[in-house]
């Protein structure tokens, strides 16, 4: 399985719109629980010696950070840099007018926001204020303190130049469905944010002419630069620190932390004074909002205006800034961009489905894409040749340890290292003999004539390793697991096979396919693998099939699989092909639906709860044989229960 979605645990519409008579706004108005979200920019409908009026709508939408945690500490998901991250939201068609030409971008948000119980997404009359939850255009929602404000009215957002804290796509005629490449966002996410801190070392002496000109850097955890300055020309808290007035390191502190929490990112929950051989050093803890060390772009580059000699008297300490990681999950803003939502021409109005829709595959989702097949070569394993390129000739091999029926780890390896070696078969084939084969370097093979390929653990309880054999007169060899003179595993006995040169391929090959296992009904709690039989269509058997009354079972070593609705062909899984003409490399995010294969033949996994019980769906398979995709005629179809 290598596509999982999981949907929104909170979202909202908020507008500073008209209403009705133009002259109040629905800045407090809330639309929680609404069943579309909105997004748009109004501009003209009133005029003022300021000019033109303008409205925005934007959404917010938040997804459930420990759901995808726990699925990567499960190995459900894999490990950062092995999948891919979609925002998605699908197209609300309607009857009011339609943007076309126009970009929407998604956005982190930079603190936390209520969903709130909203519903009029027309008069905007269900507000939330004093004690009603729910955020809106000027407010995040209630908090302890009663009404908490956006810092900037329509929502707090990182902002950067340096880390994609904005993704962003364009409609072309406007009922499109939204799909953005939002991974590194998430990945900060899974990460959490932890705090991180900072020292500014003062002088005993500071004051606002000594201290004048001297700056520091943060770099955010979005990566954003922001630079503080001191001015003792200036008064109020900024990025330019004021200092006029101020005689004392703490009076410079309070203003070096009002200045730190004026950035919205940006917040200090705790900061202390402590002597430091006759200077003063202010400690800095920033909130989970703050510094992380694990970006690129100069995350810990703070700078200093020289070293402490007595006539500076300002350092920022490095070290301490590496600590901080990853961002909270307060979820995206998605709105139009900032082309889109200012300017003369109105971009009204662009509608998705909530999670409060009654849809189900129309609901906000976060899909998860990545290439899980497996290529266990046990089963179509082949000699290594010059007719081949090299990457052909390697055979990845895997063993699965299952302890009473569940996959887990061999204990006592060191570092997850085990390895594979090949042996030639007894008289009989029945049995692995005589001793370890020579192997030819590649793969895991480190040097020619190794006796084993060291593999390693790619999940619990399951190892691989890549490598290749040169023979002229073995034809069946077995693998053996091993490590340390520990022999741990003997696979089945491989049938080698050979690459050539003669031309009796059939170009246009066709296939008839059958899922062996397929039930009538499944639960939405069930992962179903789905097992393959594949042969060719005019197939000849083999002495060897004929011999033994068994017919051959053939791998694709290219194919897909998607699945749709069978009431009203929607398709709820598409073809992982990336490409009509190519397939995906191997390894890649957009090959999510890609079979898997063993020395049994093809079959994929698919979690039943990405499906809507009640209904029927079918299967479809696609091969990519000689060049180019033929989607198979056979349709496999099974209902979806409670």
């Amino acid at each position: 399985m290598g596509i999982y979605r999981y949907t929104a645990s909170a979202d909202n519409t908020i507008a500073n719109a008209f209403r009705s008579n133009l002259t109040g706004r629905a800045t407090g108005s809330n639309m929680g629980a609404a069943d579309v979200l909105e997004a748009f920019y109004i501009v003209g409908q009133t005029s003022s010696s300021s000019g033109l009026s303008s409205e925005k709508s934007r959404i917010l939408i938040q997804f459930d950070t420990d759901a995808l945690s726990s699925d990567r500490t499960a190995e459900i998901i894999p490990a950062s840099g092995s999948v891919a991250w979609n925002l998605r939201l699908y197209n609300a068609p309607h009857a009011s007018t339609l943007p076309k030409d126009f970009k929407v971008v998604a956005k982190v948000v930079s603190g936390s926001w209520q969903e709130g119980t909203g519903l009029d997404m027309d008069e905007y009359t269900d507000q939330t204020y004093e004690v009603i939850p729910g955020s809106n255009w000027i407010s995040k929602g209630l908090s302890t303190d009663g009404f908490s404000s956006w810092l900037n009215e329509g929502g707090d957002y990182a902002e950067s130049s340096l880390s994609p804290a904005v993704a962003s796509t364009t409609f072309t005629d406007g009922t499109e469905d939204l799909s953005i490449d939002v991974s590194d966002m998430v990945e900060d996410w899974i990460t959490g944010g932890t705090a991180a801190t900072c020292t500014v070392v003062f002088d005993n002496s500071a004051t606002s002419t000594n201290l004048d000109t001297l700056s520091f850097r943060i770099v955010d955890s979005q990566g954003t630069i922001r630079d503080f300055t001191f001015d003792k020309d200036v008064t109020t808290a900024g990025e330019t620190i004021g200092l006029s007035g101020l005689a004392s390191v703490e009076a410079i502190r309070d203003k070096v932390i009002e200045s730190i929490n004026n950035v919205p990112i940006l917040r200090v929950t705790a900061a202390a004074i402590s002597d430091l051989g006759g200077l003063k050093a202010l400690s800095v803890t920033m909130d989970d909002i703050g510094l992380a060390g694990n970006k690129a772009g100069g995350i810990g580059d703070f700078e200093d205006s020289g070293s402490l000699d007595g006539t500076q008297y300002l350092q920022v300490n490095l070290s301490n800034f590496n600590n901080g990681t990853g961002i909270p999950n307060y979820g995206f803003g998605v709105m139009l961009s900032g082309s889109s939502e200012t300017g003369s021409l109105s971009q009204y109005t662009k509608k998705f489905f909530s999670r409060s829709s009654e849809y189900f595959f129309k609901r906000p989702v976060l899909e998860a894409r990545w290439d899980s097949s497996e290529k266990d070569r046990a089963g179509s394993f082949y000699l290594s040749s010059s007719l081949a390129p090299a990457d052909d000739n390697l055979n990845k091999l895997y063993l699965y340890n299952y302890v009473r029926g569940q996959l887990v780890d061999i204990p006592n390896l060191t570092s997850d290292l085990i390895n594979v070696s090949l042996y030639s078969g007894s008289e009989s084939n029945t049995a692995p003999t005589g001793d370890a084969l020579f192997l030819p370097k590649g793969g895991n093979v480190a040097n020619k004539g190794d006796i084993g390929a060291q593999g390693g653990k790619i999940s619990t309880g399951i190892y691989t390793a890549s490598l290749a054999y040169v023979s002229s007169s073995i034809t069946t060899v077995f693998p053996v697991w091993n490590k340390s003179g520990v022999q741990y595993h003997t696979g089945s006995a491989l049938f080698l096979k050979t690459f050539g040169s003669e031309n009796n391929m059939n170009p246009n090959p066709e296939f008839v396919s059958k899922i062996t296992n397929l039930k009538q009904t499944y639960s939405t709690s069930e992962n179903a693998r789905f097992r393959l039989y594949v042969r060719e269509k005019n197939w000849n058997p083999t002495m060897y099939t004929v011999a033994n009354k068994e017919i051959e079972n053939s791998i694709v070593e290219d194919a897909y699989f998607k699945v749709f609705r069978i009431i009203d062909d929607l398709e709820v899984i598409s073809f992982g092909t990336g490409s009509s003409t190519s397939p995906q490399a191997d390894g890649a995010a957009g090959s999510y639906t890609r079979l898997s294969y063993d020395i049994s033949g093809n079959y994929f996994d698919l979690s039943m709860d990405m499906l809507e019980s009640g209904y029927s769906y079918g299967i479809k398979l696609a091969y990519h044989t000689n060049g180019r995709y033929d989607e198979q005629p056979e349709v496999f179809k099974f209902r979806i229960e409670d």
